[in-house]
């Protein structure tokens, strides 16, 4: 039985994953500026590999940069992390100059260091009227793997929002949702959960079943004009075959940290494959 299923849930996925390389369901960030706000280097490519290889397409126009609050020398390798950062966000086609890594006491590496969200807040806000940044990306309150400095960056953008939201070219904020550890490690299998339980494909719902108003369901706006700016409150992305090839390429430019536990990861973890965004502003 146990057997039966698992084919059952091979063949789900296997359909499912054929739907999303037709692109039937287009991502509404074009032709904007982005920010991908991370604890780390490596974080760019180890959870965010799907987001990245998506909003770097060129078809859509976007500008994406990444600002990290740390340069992960918890062990001492910090300058030759922030090179590796580098090398990374090349794979996606980011300039270095679009790669900020920042150097501060108070924002040390470490799953036992307690960052202040008000700093965490206020560099956001900083790089954002800096860039004329549109839209903040970056981890949600359980920060996928609970490491404190990855939550910070979630508590550090929840100060943001409540201080500078009315002050602030940033119109939109994602967080990447966390998911059970059991799910997180089934790579693309968890394609059928993840379309079973995300609001992302409700637009795409409306419109094959023509019930409902598409602009209504993902942004509250009836206007056609405005229809390039509505944010819809989650996002879904599933990397093509090429783009987790990318991913991983990505994360081998990450030498320092490519021991055999991430090995692993890069073979088996949902994060290199799938990215659901869940929209906080």
């Amino acid at each position: 039985m146990m057997l039966y299923a698992f084919y059952a849930l091979l063949l789900t996925a296997a359909a499912a994953y054929g739907f999303f390389q037709g692109r039937y369901l287009k991502t509404p960030l074009t032709r904007t500026n982005i920010v991908l706000v991370i604890a780390h280097p490596d974080d760019e490519v180890m959870f965010f590999g799907p987001t990245l290889a998506e909003l770097t397409r060129s078809e859509n126009g976007n500008t994406v940069r990444v600002l990290c609050m740390s340069s992960g020398n918890h062990d001492g390798l910090g300058e030759k992390r922030k090179k590796e950062l580098v090398a990374s966000c090349r794979s996606f086609g980011i300039r270095e100059s679009h790669v900020t890594v920042l150097e501060r006491d108070e924002l040390k590496d470490g799953p036992k260091e307690l960052w202040d969200p008000s700093l965490v807040g206020d560099q956001m806000n900083l790089y954002a009227k800096k860039h004329n940044i549109e839209t903040i990306i970056t981890f949600d309150e359980k920060g996928v793997s609970g490491h404190t400095n990855h939550i910070a960056c979630y508590v550090g953008l929840t100060y943001f929002i409540q201080t500078f939201k009315n002050n602030t070219p940033v119109k939109t904020c994602y967080v990447l949702k966390s998911i059970s550890l059991l799910r997180k490690y089934i790579s693309i299998l968890d394609l059928p959960f993840t379309m079973a339980m995300t609001e992302a494909l409700m637009p795409l719902v409306s419109q094959l079943t023509g019930h409902g108003s598409v602009a209504v369901l993902i942004g509250g706006q009836n206007s056609a004009t405005n229809r390039t700016n509505l944010r819809p409150s989650e996002l879904l992305f599933v990397s093509a075959p090429s783009a987790i090839v990318q991913a991983k390429g990505a994360m081998e430019k990450h030498e320092s940290q490519m021991v055999w536990f991430r090995k692993l990861y890069v073979i088996f973890s949902r994060y290199m494959s799938i990215n659901e965004l869940r929209r906080v502003m």
